[in-house]
């Protein structure tokens, strides 16, 4: 994957991980977990569960999920899971989906954004859900702007841990070279 020569230059060594590529910022994560919450949301709900969470709790999270969500939740998961396998190892689906990050959580957020609308404009009428889907769609925008915007977010989806071969591959890439 390329790397931006400038980003060596003006980040502080913090900023950067154990493969010398940029850290995802902390708003980047909370951006892509929000985004896909249709998928998250569920899998919390059933942590705190588990967890014993007040059944109250988990019924107002109950709220924030809706089927609209579910297309573009599905798009901002695919980052999701991308930042989870930011490894050496990754497969080149991986990659290419990273490197193509910034343009899926656009979409997502976009998407997002218009399915709300669609959802006010059909219900007619101005209540608690069409104020909290209003609220939502503010969110998704900021996000949106601050995905497309944001120059430390261009440049963390500029990069990508160098590719390793796995060592299965490495034998068989040995064994048929002495063949």
């Amino acid at each position: 994957m390329m790397r931006h020569s400038d980003s060596l230059h003006s980040y502080p060594p913090s900023h950067y991980d154990d493969h010398s590529c940029l850290k995802p910022p902390l708003i980047l994560w909370v951006a892509v977990l929000f985004l896909s919450r249709a998928i998250t949301l569920p899998i919390a709900m059933a942590i705190g569960h588990f967890a014993g969470v007040d059944s109250s709790a988990i019924t107002v999270f109950r709220g924030f999920w809706s089927v609209d969500a579910l297309i573009p939740s599905l798009i901002a998961a695919a980052i999701l899971y991308t930042l989870c396998r930011r490894v050496p190892r990754a497969p080149s689906l991986v990659r290419w989906i990273w490197a193509h990050g910034r343009i899926f959580l656009a979409v997502s957020a976009v998407l997002d954004v218009a399915l709300l609308l669609i959802g006010l404009i059909r219900q007619g009428d101005i209540n608690d859900q069409s104020m909290l889907s209003l609220i939502v769609a503010v969110v998704d925008l900021y996000f949106l702007v601050y995905i497309l915007a944001a120059r430390r977010v261009r440049h963390v989806f500029c990069e990508f841990p160098p590719s390793v071969d796995p060592p299965d591959s490495v034998a068989a890439k040995k064994h048929f070279d002495h063949n």
